[in-house]
């Protein structure tokens, strides 16, 4: 896991914190405007070539359609149908290599393009997770606003007020560019919640709490950086369910614990309270 130190220090960079439903708190580093430069820059020459190349096989093809178009008019039919035709499947193609290029790629590689992928940025939803279709679309179809009036004038000048460097698509859509994997170090720690502290009572930390851990001293360092590693990945959508389910398995019988439910959310509560139960006892040594 890397952390926010790790960040290209030529590029302005702030932490972005999210909190999840376990009041666990991770911090991401926000992609500053010289990296999203960098990807836009980048993605930009990937569109161009794919539109040179669209124009040359439109050429290629309208000089069959023009050949085609004399015979038809020496038989006395009307050929501009045709021509009508081509021109109108050459302005969708425009619009779909040029919108469907970010919602392609978006979708497929979990909020990266090409450029992004290159520039080390990726986009995730405010919440840390992985953008689904509606958010890849809707922050996609903003895109033309930010373009205006030209050369994504408007959308830098949000950008740059932004502390987040969130353009009109990101707010739209709910997202924001942070650095691929570039998080700081996550507070396991699982505060009370706001009824429990009215009561005077501590939550139960998801069916097993720091003090059902049992031989808790068996855990290593590695392993704790692993689970850490795991909780951050499944946040963001990107763990194998099946794997934490081992994990949680595999560190259980290590401590000697209960075994965890079979589902992926047990699994997720179980490493919770493990994580939890060795950062309190790390902090008490």
């Amino acid at each position: 896991m890397k952390n926010l130190s790790d960040a290209p220090s030529l590029v302005d960079q702030s932490e972005y914190i999210i909190s999840t439903p376990e009041n666990v708190t991770f911090g991401y580093a926000v992609a500053g405007l010289g990296s999203r430069f960098i990807a836009a820059l980048i993605d930009a020459a990937l569109i161009a070539g794919l539109l040179l190349l669209l124009n040359f096989l439109l050429t290629v093809f309208m000089g069959w359609v023009v050949d085609a178009s004399i015979a038809l008019t020496a038989a006395e039919d009307d050929p501009g149908w045709a021509v009508g035709l081509v021109l109108a499947v050459y302005a969708l193609l425009n619009f779909a290599i040029f919108w469907g290029y970010y919602l392609v790629f978006e979708l497929g590689w979990q909020g990266q393009t090409p450029g992004k992928r290159l520039a080390g940025i990726r986009v995730v939803r405010l919440d840390g997770g992985v953008p689904g279709f509606l958010e890849v679309a809707i922050r996609n179809l903003v895109r033309i606003v930010d373009f205006l009036p030209f050369a994504y004038a408007l959308g830098f000048v949000v950008m740059f007020l932004s502390r987040q460097s969130r353009r009109l698509g990101d707010y739209a859509a709910g997202t924001l560019v942070v650095y691929e994997g570039m998080t700081s170090q996550p507070d396991l720690f699982v505060r009370p919640s706001a009824r429990a502290s009215r009561q005077g009572e501590s939550p139960p930390l998801a069916g097993n709490s720091a003090s059902e851990i049992p031989n808790l001293r068996r855990l290593t360092g590695d392993e704790y950086q692993l689970i850490c590693t795991v909780l951050e990945r499944q946040m963001r959508g990107q763990a194998d369910p099946a794997l934490m389910l081992r994990l949680a398995q595999a560190i259980a019988t290590r401590l000697e614990a209960p075994l965890p439910g079979s589902t992926s959310r047990d699994a997720q509560r179980f490493l919770y309270a493990v994580a939890e139960a060795y950062r309190r006892a790390a902090d008490q040594s």
